[in-house]
């Protein structure tokens, strides 16, 4: 295999798990601290420290999700062209757009989430497409 080759598969690896990371900020949160009342403090205050870990880290990985989206994408494709892993990387920059419209724009601020949230599901809807189906869309841009 060549070095371009093995490159682009194992960006593509690595976007899987960035993507897996930053939805896991959401699972934590949903799945444990909303049914965790019940727990031990203990627990409890494990689990509200890795929320506030992920919370941290999750608008950076997300921005490093996008930058080695871009170059996975370039790297499969040898130039710019509209295909089933643009949608993904589409729906990681809409999360992205949303994201700072709701820390910057006054009026978003309480309403950014459940949209964010229904484009993750968008983007994991796009990444099975991408996989299954990698040529679905091919069309050159550039």
């Amino acid at each position: 295999m060549s070095l371009l080759l093995d490159t682009m598969r194992f960006l593509g690896w690595f976007n899987l798990i960035l993507l897996l990371f930053n939805t896991s900020l959401f699972i934590l949160r949903r799945s444990t601290l909303k049914r965790s009342s019940k727990l031990e403090n203990p627990p409890r205050a494990a689990f509200v420290k890795q929320v506030r870990f992920l919370a941290i880290v999750h608008p950076w990985t997300g921005s490093v999700l996008m930058l080695s989206a871009l170059l996975h994408g370039y790297l499969a494709t040898g130039g710019f062209i509209l295909y089933s892993g643009s949608l993904v990387f589409l729906s990681v920059l809409a999360q992205s757009v949303v994201y700072l419209l709701g820390k910057y724009v006054p009026a978003m601020k309480n309403k950014w989430r459940p949209s964010h949230r229904a484009l993750m599901i968008v983007s994991w809807l796009s990444f099975f497409l991408h996989l299954l189906a990698p040529e679905f869309i091919w069309s050159p841009i550039i």
